[in-house]
C-alpha cells in the first residue's frame, strides 16, 4: 500500500513533468523555430537536472512507470502507418529506410552511451582489483 510520502513524491514528479512540458510548448509559441514545444521541454528537463545533480526521487517514480508503458506511448503512430496505403512504392522505401536508419542510430547511440556510463560509474579500485579479462562484459 503506498505511502502518503510516496504518493507526494509521486505527484511532485508529475508535477515536474508537465511543468517542463508548459513550459515547452509556451517557448514554441513564441519563438519562431520549428522544434516541437515537447521537445524543448526535455531539453530544458535535462539542463535542469544537470543543474540540480541527481534525479528527484519523484521524477524517477513517475518516469519509471511511464517507460514501462512506452509501447502504449508508440501505439498511435504504428497503427497510423496503417491509413498510408495510398502511398507509391518509391514513398514506402524512403518511410522503411528512414525508420530502419533511425532505429539502427538509435540502438547504437543509446548501447553506446549506456557503456560509457557504466564504465563511468564503475568504481576504481574494483576496476584495478580484478583479474585481467573480468568485469569485461
Amino acid at each position: 500500500m503506498p505511502t502518503l510520502k510516496a504518493a507526494v513524491n509521486w505527484l511532485g514528479g508529475a508535477a515536474i513533468l508537465v511543468t517542463f512540458e508548459l513550459i515547452g510548448r509556451s517557448l514554441a509559441a513564441v519563438l519562431p523555430i520549428p522544434v516541437p514545444g515537447s521537445v524543448l521541454g526535455m531539453l530544458l528537463l535535462l539542463l535542469g537536472l544537470m543543474v540540480y545533480g541527481k534525479v528527484p526521487r519523484g521524477l524517477a517514480l513517475v518516469s519509471e512507470q511511464l517507460l514501462k508503458l512506452l509501447v502504449l506511448i508508440f501505439l498511435p503512430a504504428a497503427v497510423g502507418i496503417y491509413f498510408l496505403r495510398d502511398l507509391s512504392p518509391r514513398d514506402w522505401f524512403a518511410l522503411f529506410a528512414a525508420m530502419t536508419v533511425g532505429t539502427l542510430v538509435t540502438l547504437t547511440l543509446s548501447g553506446l552511451l549506456l557503456n560509457a556510463l557504466l564504465r563511468r560509474t564503475r568504481p576504481t579500485a574494483n576496476r584495478n582489483n580484478l583479474p585481467e579479462g573480468a568485469g569485461d562484459e
